[in-house]
């Protein structure tokens, strides 16, 4: 058979749903609904039969306000870069301890002034620097009213002036001691000649360069040295006297000193 429309009656006419001569419509068999959109899908705004859309404006995000979705945290603080610890003030403490005055206090100076600006760490360490400093000041000073510089205090004439202490290669011929002692002598008191003393520089004179030769040898070349040179100035002792003499140390030696100091000390 051939396929065919669906006709009314015999009349071979297709139905077109309308009923004739105006009559009632047909209902559809089968208890059907009535006609809907062929795809099932709802009209489009706009359509006839729909009224447009009127839904709100999407809301688009909000920064620096609420968050926008309800229940979500807002977004946090960025978060910073570490604080870097100031070099400054690293190096401060570091020659601090080392005893570079000058150069912590310049450095914990600095460390201090740009620790703010730059938002750094490490003020502690630039005042611990500058304190160590300080404590290192506080020592020499100390030890220079304590001991001396090391040169004593002398006239117009190179006369000594006061009584203090000094250190062996800094006296010079005429310089009077308080008193001499055996073995090695870092410090000796020199005081003017015109109070009792313990004896009186006569030479000063430096031993052969050259390494170490060994103590017996320094010792007697230092003792024929003064002998030698107490001979040639031909001076007279005005009482019963000996002859004294200071000699460099093997660690003295090391460092260069050669220096042999020789006195005229009473007996």
């Amino acid at each position: 058979m051939d396929p065919r429309h669906p006709t009314d009656g015999d009349s071979g006419t297709p139905s077109s749903g309308q009923p004739p001569h105006g009559g009632t419509p047909q209902q559809p068999p089968y208890g059907g609904s009535p006609q809907r959109n062929p795809y099932g899908t709802p009209q489009q705004p706009g359509y006839p039969g729909q009224p447009p859309y009127q839904g709100q404006p999407y809301p688009g995000p909000q920064y620096g306000g609420q968050p926008p979705y309800p229940g979500m945290p807002g977004p946090g603080p960025y978060p910073g870069q570490p604080q870097k610890t100031s070099v400054p003030a690293i190096l401060s403490l570091i020659f601090g301890v080392l005893g570079g005055i000058l150069i912590s206090v310049i450095l914990g100076i600095v460390a201090l002034t740009q620790i703010p600006k730059k938002g750094q760490k490490g003020k502690g360490l630039a005042i611990a620097g500058l304190a160590v400093s300080g404590l290192w000041l506080v020592g020499i000073v100390v030890a220079i009213a304590v001991f001396g510089d090391g040169e004593p205090d002398r006239d117009a004439s190179g006369q000594v002036t006061t009584t203090q202490n000094t250190r062996p290669d800094k006296l010079r011929v005429g310089d009077c001691v308080s008193e001499i002692n055996e073995g090695e002598v870092a410090n000796i008191k020199v005081v003017p000649c015109d109070q009792p003393n313990g004896g009186k520089v006569f030479a000063v004179f430096d031993l052969p360069a050259g390494d170490w030769p060994g103590l017996t040898a320094v010792q007697t070349a230092a003792e024929n040295g003064c002998t030698t040179r107490w001979k040639a100035s031909k001076q007279q002792a005005s009482a019963d006297s000996s002859i004294f003499y200071l000699h460099p140390t093997e660690d003295g030696w090391s460092l260069g000193d050669r220096g042999t100091t020789c006195l005229l000390t009473p007996k």
